[in-house]
């Protein structure tokens, strides 16, 4: 069964900023996009990215910022301000990766100051930005029209004891820094 985005009633396809939880809905998704690659994401992520992508979203609403809050799998398309895809990352190789971010041409300046922004929480390092062809080239990025903020953020490690255990117990502190970011992003909420 697709997944529908997770949209109050008041929202529209023109919003201010739109949260994906990565991997949420699926496998059950999957069936409906068969030319993508059905991925589960690394162990627990299905489970935390929604709670850090629901915090976010609450507390965009509450400061009266419209946000369309999407599972994994969707086939709307969005003009939004900001967008922004939540993941927990993995590796074979447990601890040899951090925190990452990837971006679509246009979305560089936002890497940056989330970079030196989330920098002053995470205790730990940090990959190159679009490492991985996934990050550049992530899928999602074609739901919304271009704009200066659309950014994959990979929280940090949950394959690596230390980063989990950090991890774990914040999701709603995770959620609040990604909107506070935005926040300052964006600065007002269009409305």
């Amino acid at each position: 069964m697709l997944t529908r985005a997770i949209v109050p009633a008041d929202a529209a396809p023109n919003s201010d900023v739109l949260i994906q939880a990565g991997h949420q809905g699926r496998p059950g998704s999957c069936a409906r996009f068969p030319k993508r690659p059905c991925d589960l994401g690394t162990h627990g992520e299905r489970t935390l990215t929604p709670l850090v992508a629901d915090e976010a979203a609450r507390r965009l609403r509450a400061a009266g910022f419209s946000v369309i809050r999407v599972p994994a799998d969707y086939t709307e398309r969005y003009h939004v301000r900001a967008a922004i895809f939540i993941h927990f990352d993995g590796s074979v190789r447990p601890c040899s990766s951090g925190a990452s971010i990837g971006y679509p041409h246009g979305s560089a300046g936002a890497a940056r100051a989330w970079r030196r922004f989330y920098a002053r929480y995470f205790p730990f390092g940090f990959e190159a930005d679009n490492f991985t062809a996934a990050l550049r080239d992530y899928y999602a990025y074609r739901s919304v029209d271009p704009n200066p903020n659309t950014l994959l953020l990979e929280m940090g490690e949950l394959t690596c004891p230390a980063q989990r255990a950090w991890l774990v117990p914040r999701t709603r502190e995770l959620g609040d820094l990604i909107a506070k970011f935005v926040m300052r992003r964006l600065g007002k909420p269009s409305g």
